[in-house]
This record gives structure tokens, C-alpha cells and sequence, in this order.
């Protein structure tokens, strides 16, 4: 509607512009002073309206593409934030970063394990207390219950797996919002986001996470060794360790906001 009319304005302004000229041309306007007044005026409405309009409609297009990129931008703040938070929920650290840490030790001491080959001695036993010191899962379902200290025995825990598995679901369903919603509004509005290696790898690590039971140190099929549920066991931890790698590239991209310190 207002381009049309816009449009209908400058070609009114160019009609009065060139009958002006044409009838300067001619010397009609002498003595008609009152008409050369009116004529201008109108055709300077006609060109000075649609230039208005243009530029007011540019400001609101620039205003709306600001809120628009704001609203993204508190989106991706609050979602990235969402998912550093389940994937730290059922861990003893305040934070990913610290988490990372704690699971790059805990797969070097695995992998002291396999060269020891005592996967499921007094070794084992010692790697499994340090991996429950890790976790935060509360309170104990009874007062007789025991935290694992074998590889059997955490496969037999279900209580622990319910808790896992809640926290699966819940890490798997923020970064599905991160991912499906709060991605394609942040790349329309051009602010940052993953690399595709990054996301590749996270996609695949969301993927893959304590998926089939060669990956799943809870589930880990009968009949099984040892050996399986310590190399499930680590497949669970590197698969942490990149979700942990992804929440930390999306809080340098998008960090949450600093707490307030007003009285």
C-alpha cells in the first residue's frame, strides 16, 4: 500500500515537474504567481513525501532487524546456558570446563588400566571410587546401598542407571533446541555459531552417546568381559568430553550474563 502510493507520488511530482518546465518554457506562469507557488509546493510534496517514507521505513527495518538480533542472541545466551547445565547435573563440578578436567584424568587412569590388564582388580575398584567421587547423584536409594566397585556390579545398578538415563534424555533434548531452534534464527541473524567440524562432532557424539550396550558401561550385554565395559566405559567419557569441548565453545560465543551486584 504505502509502496504504491510512493510510487503514485513521484509519478504525480515527475507529471507536475515537466508541465512546470514546459509552461516556464512558454512564459505561461507570468502572472500567476499564486499557481507557481501552489505547483512547487505540490511537487515538492511529491517527492519530499515518498523520501520520508523511504527513509522511515529503512529505520524501522534497521530497528526491527536490531530486536530481532537481540531476541537471537538472548535465545542462544540462554539455551547454551541450559545445556552446560544438564550436562553438569549429575556431576560434583560447578561448571563444563572443570568437568572436561576431571574426565580427561579419568580416561588417562583408564587407559592405565588396560595397560596394567587389571580391569577388574583392586585397581578397578580404586578407578571406580574416584569415577563415584565424580559423580552427584542423591540421596542413596536405601541405607544398605553400596556404590559400585565392579564392573558387574554397575551394570547391576539400576537405580544409578535411572539417573543416567534422565540426564541422557535431558542433554539430548537441550542440544536438539540448540541445534533445530536456536541455530538456523542465530545464522539469519549472521551472529556467530559451532564450526561444522564442531557440530559434526558434537552431532556425533550426541549420537552415539550410551547408545547400544558397546557404549553403555550400564548396560553392557551378557556374556561380557572387563575389557567390554571398560572400553565402554570409555566410549562414555569421550563422548562427555566433546559435549563438554561444544558447551565451552558456546559460552565464549554466547556468555551468560554477569550477575547482577546491585543492592
Amino acid at each position: 500500500m504505502i509502496r504504491h502510493f510512493s510510487i503514485g507520488l513521484l509519478i504525480l511530482g515527475a507529471l507536475l515537474a515537466g508541465t512546470g518546465l514546459w509552461l516556464d518554457h512558454t512564459s505561461w506562469w507570468d502572472g500567476h504567481s499564486f499557481l507557481v507557488n501552489l505547483v512547487s509546493s505540490l511537487t515538492s510534496l511529491c517527492f519530499g513525501v515518498p523520501t520520508a517514507l523511504l527513509i522511515l521505513s529503512h529505520l524501522g527495518n534497521a530497528q526491527a532487524d536490531a530486536r530481532q538480533t537481540r531476541r537471537a542472541r538472548g535465545f542462544a545466551r540462554a539455551e547454551a546456558h541450559e545445556f552446560q547445565t544438564s550436562l553438569i547435573r549429575i556431576f560434583n563440578v560447578p561448571n563444563t570446563a572443570a568437568l572436561a578436567s576431571e574426565v580427561r584424568n579419568l580416561l588417562l587412569d583408564l587407559h592405565r588400566l588396560r595397560t596394567l590388564r587389571d580391569t577388574d582388580g583392586a585397581a578397578a575398584a580404586e578407578w571406580l571410587r574416584g569415577f563415584h567421587a565424580l559423580l552427584d547423584i542423591a540421596p542413596n536409594p536405601s541405607r544398605t546401598y553400596r556404590q559400585p566397585t565392579s564392573w558387574t556390579a554397575l551394570a547391576a545398578d539400576r537405580w544409578q542407571w535411572r539417573h543416567v538415563a534422565t540426564w541422557h534424555v535431558r542433554v539430548e533434548t537441550q542440544w536438539r533446541v540448540l541445534n533445530d531452534e536456536v541455530r538456523p534464527r542465530v545464522t539469519e541473524c549472521a551472529l556467530p555459531w559451532l564450526s561444522k567440524i564442531s557440530a559434526a562432532a558434537t552431532e556425533q557424539a550426541i549420537r552415539q552417546l550410551l547408545s547400544g550396550n558397546s557404549r553403555n558401561p550400564w548396560h553392557v550385554q551378557e556374556p561380557n568381559s572387563p575389557q567390554d565395559s571398560v572400553a565402554a566405559m570409555g566410549h562414555f567419557l569421550n563422548d562427555v568430553r566433546v559435549l563438554c569441548a561444544t558447551a565451552d565453545n558456546l559460552a565464549v560465543r554466547y556468555p551468560p550474563p554477569a550477575p547482577s551486584t546491585a543492592p
